[in-house]
């Protein structure tokens, strides 16, 4: 019925095409997608019949549409029984194979954090570490490079005045431990608690077997500021604080400028504002005559009264308003943090730490 060399030779292509493509699959997979083309080339088949019957022995368009309807029936037909589907048995196999793949997943990503955890552990547990100093903020806090991170420390047990704003003495802590510490390697020594509620590291700092923490103190730098639970060293603390206190250095040498709850800068600001006294100016001496020739007397010339200048009075400052924030929510909305001791809105209620520094 066919004219046998071109449908030898398309049946040849397309079994060719069908080994190199669908190689990979199993044997059910391919029966399948084998039937779906075949039904497919009979669509083909039928559409080029309807312009060209010829390709068929003494056919014509009722035999095509004919023979084309009953091979894509059959075609179709064992498509769908060849179609591969999955039995209970591997349905359920998929499904655990999905669960494990998950499972193992979680696993892998669990044994990966537990690593984390324990070199973490391991590194702060131990009772002093070894860092880079990377960069200073203040006296008493400065960043370290520890297990390839960036991390800011806080020196347990002292406080030191801020730089921002300017306290009495922040510059001179600020530039003290800049000096001491840029670019050295600095021996951390933990007390209790690791860390405050920012997630700075909590140490004692030592330089050159000299902790850091205690020169401060000796400088008159730094007071003590004692936060529970890290309390180790707070007797040697307090013994070389007096000593400081008792020769007057730095922070000591103004009366009441450094207290248990931290710096008070009005106590500076009454000691350097003193009330002043208006002084009147004072009138300018009369010249005295000069005695006259005997010969011809000249009349003395009358002095006039020298004007006193009135001292301008001075312009009285006006009161800063009081600004008040119930807690640091209304801080932040405000857009105000954080807010230093000095500067409106400031209270020890904001600033839990006593550092100076609230809602930071």
């Amino acid at each position: 019925m066919f004219r046998s060399k071109k449908l030898l030779i398309t049946i040849g292509i397309i079994a060719l095409l069908e080994i190199a493509i669908f190689t990979g699959m199993s044997l059910r997979e391919a029966l399948g997608m084998n039937f779906l083309l075949a039904s497919l080339a009979v669509i083909i088949f039928w559409f080029v019949g309807m312009f060209k019957p010829t390709i068929v022995r003494r056919g014509n368009r009722k035999t095509i549409t004919k023979y084309s309807a009953v091979m894509f029936i059959i075609f179709f037909i064992l498509f769908v029984i060849a179609i591969p589907k999955a039995s209970p048995l591997e349905q359920a196999t998929n499904k655990t194979d999905d669960h494990t793949e998950v499972l193992d997943t979680y696993v892998l990503k669990s044994e990966t954090t537990q690593k984390n955890t324990e070199l973490t552990s391991l590194s702060m547990n131990a009772k002093t570490i070894e860092a880079k100093v990377t960069a200073v903020t203040d006296g008493d806090t400065f960043t370290v490079k520890l297990d390839g991170k960036l991390e800011k420390v806080r020196l347990i047990l002292i406080d030191t005045p801020e730089i921002k704003p300017v306290q009495p003495f922040g510059p001179e802590a600020s530039a003290f431990t800049t000096k001491l510490l840029t670019d050295n390697t600095v021996r951390l020594e933990f007390d209790v608690s690791e860390r405050d509620q920012y997630g700075r590291i909590l140490a004692y700092a030592y330089v050159d077997d000299k902790m850091v923490n205690e020169l401060l103190l000796e400088k008159g730098l730094a007071r003590v500021a004692v936060f529970q639970p890290n309390v180790k060293n707070v007797d040697q603390f307090r013994s070389i604080q007096k000593k400081a206190q008792a020769a007057k250095l730095g922070i000591w040498s103004l009366k009441d400028y450094a207290t248990d709850k931290g710096y008070d800068e009005t106590v500076v600001a009454k000691a350097t504002i003193q009330p002043t006294a208006t002084i009147k100016p004072s009138p300018k001496p009369t010249a005295t005559p000069k005695p006259t020739a005997t010969k011809k007397p000249v009349p003395a010339k009358t002095q006039k009264p020298a004007t006193t200048k009135k001292p301008k009075p001075k312009a009285t400052p006006q009161p800063v308003q009081d600004v008040y924030y119930k807690n640091c929510s209304a801080v932040r909305a405000a857009g105000a943090a954080p807010i230093y001791a000095g500067e409106p809105g400031y209270s020890r209620k904001l600033d839990r730490e006593g550092d100076g520094v609230a809602c930071e």
